[in-house]
């Protein structure tokens, strides 16, 4: 099936749906696109269902506001130079980054690459799957390991423990595969989107994240935080906060369109107020008001050092120059923020499942600023509407 005839296939089942189970009928649903394409250019079909548009008053806030799927890329381009964009792409120089600013990150145990310089502040320096093996069996402690370059969890492995003199690796959930697949799946991933083999793989202490988090979510992988800082000249400020919370089984809070199962709770900057979690992309998605498993609301628990945290990454803000949209992925510990990477583009989608765009006048008139922006481009026309 191409993808154009897969993509209407998907609009007529999210429309058949929200006509199901919303009560939005056909010619309702038609007019609210029609009204969508004429007041935002950056949106298309499934823009609508996917935040759920279609449960809106038609021409409200949302239709002018929402950033669509067609405008994530302009928006980062635009507001990131491409010069300025390397620690967000590759995680050992974001090591290196936080290691000059004092800002800090999980304990580096050891790097594997293959060839080329490794940092001389890295405790352990691996260059092939011998070495890789004889560190872990050495080591004989729990061990994240993550590759330089890749996104959505790729590649990632939680090493818990090596049996029989490191030929059986166990993963967090205690399933056990061979060394040889091990490798597989991480230093010999193949077909991952981003992911570089030359470029390496990072061995990490695992985070132990503050356990009032771990309590609520009755789960120890950390569950970290998304937050998009914006500096656009008038100092950095924190625009948009969602909380990524890890369900059981899964070592990683990746989302991508709720498919591992985690879910999405908005976070109000400046209280670190919380919303209900949100279960995938609309219009199929669950919202709760309560978490799962704990059963606890998620509108009466209070974000332990919130305060501190903010403040934590608005100091980090300050350590990267020409990015005015930094994709900051913290979690929360007993000594405060650990920042686990940065992001330049993707992941803003995630920001605008609770019912609010992500551009708001403010950040619309900054962009209009920018020399860079396409003119008479969908992008351009969308900020100066």
């Amino acid at each position: 099936m191409s993808i154009l005839l897969k993509k209407a296939s998907s609009a007529l089942c999210c429309a058949r749906y929200v006509k199901r189970h919303y009560k939005r009928g056909w010619i309702a649903q038609a007019l609210d696109i029609i009204t969508l394409y004429r007041l935002n250019p950056t949106c298309n079909i499934s823009d609508y269902y996917v935040y759920k548009i279609f449960a809106e008053t038609r021409g409200s806030a949302l239709y002018k506001e929402l950033l669509g799927f067609s405008g994530h890329e302009a928006f980062s381009r635009n507001l990131n130079a491409r010069t300025a964009v390397t620690p967000a792409w590759d995680k050992m120089v974001f090591e290196v980054v936080c290691k000059a600013y004092n800002l800090q990150t999980p304990e580096l145990l050891a790097v594997y690459k293959p060839a080329g310089l490794i940092p001389c502040f890295v405790p352990a320096k691996i260059c092939n799957a011998k070495e890789l093996k004889d560190f872990l069996v050495q080591y004989d402690a729990p061990v994240f390991v993550k590759p330089v370059k890749g996104s959505l969890g790729q590649g990632a492995f939680y090493v818990a423990e090596v049996a029989e003199n490191g030929e059986l690796v166990i993963d967090k959930n205690g399933n056990a595969i061979s060394f040889d697949a091990f490798c597989k799946r991480t230093i010999g991933l193949t077909g991952a989107k981003h992911y570089n083999p030359e470029s390496g793989l990072l061995l990490q202490k695992p985070i132990v994240q503050h356990p009032l988090i771990t309590e609520f979510t009755q789960n120890d992988s950390p569950s970290g935080f998304r937050m998009l800082v914006i500096n656009t000249g008038q100092g950095p400020y924190i625009h948009r906060v969602v909380w990524k919370v890890v369900v059981p089984g899964n070592i990683s809070d990746n989302f991508d369109k709720g498919g591992y199962g985690n879910m999405l709770v908005q976070v109000n900057p400046t209280t670190g107020k919380l919303s209900g979690a949100v279960s995938s992309y609309w219009p199929k998605a669950k919202l709760y008001s309560q978490h799962p498993i704990s059963g606890r609301d998620f509108s009466s628990f209070t974000l332990p050092l919130w305060e501190q945290v903010t403040a934590e990454a608005l100091r980090a803000a300050g350590a990267i120059n020409g990015m005015g949209a930094m994709h900051w992925d913290v979690v929360i510990t007993e000594k405060g923020a650990v920042f686990l990477e940065l992001n330049d583009i993707g992941g803003t989608d995630i920001l605008q499942l609770h019912g609010k765009g992500l551009m708001d006048e403010n950040l619309k008139i900054a962009l209009r600023q920018k020399p860079s922006v396409q003119k008479g481009s969908p992008f351009a026309r969308f900020i100066n509407n």
